[in-house]
């Protein structure tokens, strides 16, 4: 029985979720759901996730939204112990700690830098921008010389979910030549998943789309 995800191509959650799910060959039904016509707010939808977002799973009756717990949902019940997602318990609670900061300071931070100006048409913030600046350096640090988020020679949930989250800069062409460390891994990241990135390639060609930005 597969999966159904309802998907928006241009959410970098729902990107993250289609990628882990294609690495560790789970198949996943994918349910258009415009969230700029407000399919989400309709009766059907809010009676499976009064939250009324994507990516949400349906998985033989069991309902689940939010990317981050998606992903470790598929992981541990269909590919239990994988490098993505492993059972040792500091690495696991290491991911974990990466997923929070991705969720709470980076991801925030970006959206509601670019998504004030590209989605609702106001002026470019500088103290938005700011505050993303920060985030982005303290990733710079974290990075350090890993490889990896998680500083093991593997990428995992994390270096997925936070990858997906920095394609909202490279959508809107913003540099990260700032951060050497963040760009260095954010391309072999980008490397290492490419049989599955027509994911990303597509979505970034329709987030812009959405939002207006030309292509090229």
């Amino acid at each position: 029985m597969s999966i159904t995800l309802y998907n928006l191509d241009a959410s970098p959650p729902c990107r993250a979720v289609r990628i882990v799910a294609r690495l560790i060959g789970v198949t996943l039904q994918l349910t258009p759901l415009n969230v700029l016509a407000g399919e989400q707010m309709s009766p059907e939808f809010l009676k499976l996730n009064p939250c009324h977002t994507v990516p949400t799973i349906i998985d033989d009756g069991f309902v689940l939204w939010e990317s981050r717990a998606i992903m470790r949902y598929l992981v541990d019940m269909y590919a239990p112990n994988h490098s993505l997602y492993p059972k040792d318990v500091k690495r696991k609670a290491t991911i974990e700690k990466l997923l929070d900061f991705d969720l709470g300071t980076l991801s925030q931070s970006v959206t509601d830098y670019f998504y004030s100006y590209l989605m609702f048409g106001k002026a470019k913030d500088p103290d938005k921008e700011q505050k993303m600046k920060k985030s982005l350096g303290f990733l710079e640090s974290m990075l350090g010389d890993n490889m990896y988020l998680a500083g093991e020679k593997a990428f995992t949930i994390a270096d997925i979910s936070v990858m997906t989250t920095l394609t909202i800069p490279e959508a809107a062409r913003y540099s990260l030549a700032e951060y050497p460390a963040v760009k260095s891994w954010y391309e072999r990241v980008q490397r290492d998943i490419s049989i599955v990135n027509d994911i990303n390639k597509e979505g970034i060609k329709e987030f812009r789309r959405c939002l207006q930005i030309p292509n090229a």
